[in-house]
């Protein structure tokens, strides 16, 4: 069976003054109706601290943002407005929906998409086009849609009596101190036997207790919504998972939605309540030093979880030494029960290579950021090292085939760019990556210049006017704007 391509378009565009980076995205997912067939809900987010604003005669800044879908012959139009009484860095990500319904009629699966944008207050506008791909099948199964708490939900946003808000993103969904998560989903079956699995996950891939279960498909379209208390689990990234099973129980069709979930008062409760203390004589006997603790807390840092980041966070300027050993005990027994001591000596082995190789006379290795990345990824599938040409620093371009960590689901093909603009002991320093969770800057290629390279234009990129080629085997059309990292606090 082929899969719906899923589209999501992240903009990260230099607007006016007025405006900073546009932050938008769209996302489809496919439907089949009973009566009206396959159709397809369109949601676009919009950061709107990133469009334009200006104050009108009640003195309160306005945006006001359209955004028009055009597909199957039809067009939609739909549009964003926020007021703000100040300053508009703090506004939210919007939310609207726009649906079609697929020609069945056509002979091509893949179906022309064309997305039109105007900012109403500095007159801006882009257009892009891109293609959805229709499935003509007996079953189909909808991707996973985690749900927003709303008070007030249109009239458009029901489905089967579920109110199906997603929350609104520009990558994957975050919860912040909620109790509980819901999900929605459809399949839908023209003819046969077929079951649903679903199962909520951890980083590691374990099944969270009392989040997986069983539903049977019936002829037509099951909904599947499920509100789960997740009250209890730390902060860290999960995965909703659905499959759908046939008769002899192959799998014929799977859907995942990842996300953040940040938790406050498990984690406060984690950090407040160490399961195993250990005494200074017990710790320098096999663990360190008792005065070096505070550093064994920064080393062990890129191979945490972000709940344990979060604690972290809380304990890495304490001076209460004791719950720092205490947690740096704890933290290897989570990972090692068996032999806690063991696995903690073979990463040091670890972190003293990369001290030999990315280390100086100041900066330790493992608080580098080459250091970082790589105790937190593992070695780079390729590096590609570009050195001082008098034009651009010297700089380094890490590809990573498969990206693996404690903190970020698996990511395929992802780059890291770092550039030594000191020019003295090999300090490289990360300046963008295309994974989640990393330092992004639409403007990295500039950036590596000396701004000796002709052209008028400082966002162009290296081929436009005969620049040097920023390294072959980069591929950056997913960009969100430029931000630090959790490393920055350590």
């Amino acid at each position: 069976m082929k899969s719906f391509l899923k589209v999501i378009f992240l903009l990260a565009l230099t607007t006016s003054v007025k405006a900073q980076e546009l932050r938008f995205g769209l996302q489809p997912i496919q439907y089949v109706s009973e009566t009206q067939g396959p159709y397809v809900d369109f949601y676009s987010t919009l950061d709107a601290s990133t469009i334009a604003f200006e104050m009108d005669a009640d003195s309160i800044w306005h945006a006001r943002f359209k955004v028009a879908l055009s597909f199957e012959g039809k067009v939609d139009v739909v549009r964003f407005e926020y007021t703000s009484e100040d300053s508009a860095s703090s506004a939210p990500l919007m939310l609207q929906k726009s649906t079609f319904t697929f020609d069945e009629t056509k002979g091509t699966a893949k179906r022309p998409l064309e997305i039109f944008l105007y900012d109403e207050v500095s007159n801006s506008d882009w257009s892009f086009s891109d293609t959805l791909e229709y499935v003509a099948s007996d079953f189909w199964l909808a991707q996973p849609v985690l749900l927003d708490d709303v008070d007030e939900v249109p009239a458009n946003y029901v489905k089967r009596g579920v109110s199906v808000v997603p929350v609104a993103s520009l990558g994957l969904p975050v919860f912040e101190n909620e109790s509980s998560l819901s999900m929605y989903t459809e399949a839908y079956v023209g003819e046969g036997k077929y079951i649903l699995q679903y199962k909520l996950t951890d980083a590691y891939g374990n099944i969270i207790p009392g989040t997986s279960g069983f539903a049977r498909c019936k002829n037509g379209s099951t909904p599947v919504y499920n509100k789960i208390d997740f009250s209890s689990q730390k902060s860290g990234q999960y995965e909703y998972s659905i499959v759908m099973l046939d008769s002899t129980g192959q799998t014929v069709a799977e859907r995942s939605s990842p996300f953040y979930w940040y938790n406050d008062k498990a984690d406060e409760a984690a950090w407040n309540g160490p399961e195993v203390s250990i005494t200074r004589a017990v710790f320098e006997n096999g663990w360190g030093q008792w005065s070096q603790v505070n550093e064994y807390l920064r080393m062990i840092a890129p191979v945490a979880t972000m709940s344990q980041r979060r604690i972290m966070t809380n304990l890495k300027d304490s001076k209460d030494t004791a719950r720092i050993a205490s947690f740096i005990v704890n933290f290897w027994t989570e990972k090692n029960a068996m032999d806690p001591l063991g696995e903690w000596k073979g990463y040091l082995v670890v972190v003293d290579k990369v001290d030999q190789e990315f280390g100086s006379r100041t900066v330790p290795g493992y608080r580098s950021q080459m250091g970082r990345v790589f105790l937190q990824y593992g070695a780079p599938s390729l590096v590609e090292e570009r050195s001082f040409d008098g034009r651009n620093y010297p700089y380094q371009v890490w590809q990573y085939d498969q990206l693996k960590s404690s903190s970020t689901p698996v990511q395929q093909n992802q780059v890291f760019i770092f550039v030594d603009q000191e020019l003295i002991g090999r300090q490289y320093t990360l300046i963008h990556s295309s994974a989640l969770g990393e330092v992004k800057d639409h403007k990295w290629q500039y950036h590596l210049t000396r701004h000796t390279n002709a052209g008028p234009d400082i966002d162009a990129t290296s081929t436009q006017y005969s620049r040097d080629n920023f390294g072959e085997r980069i591929s950056n059309s997913i960009i969100i704007g430029n931000q630090g990292t959790w490393f920055d606090r350590f």
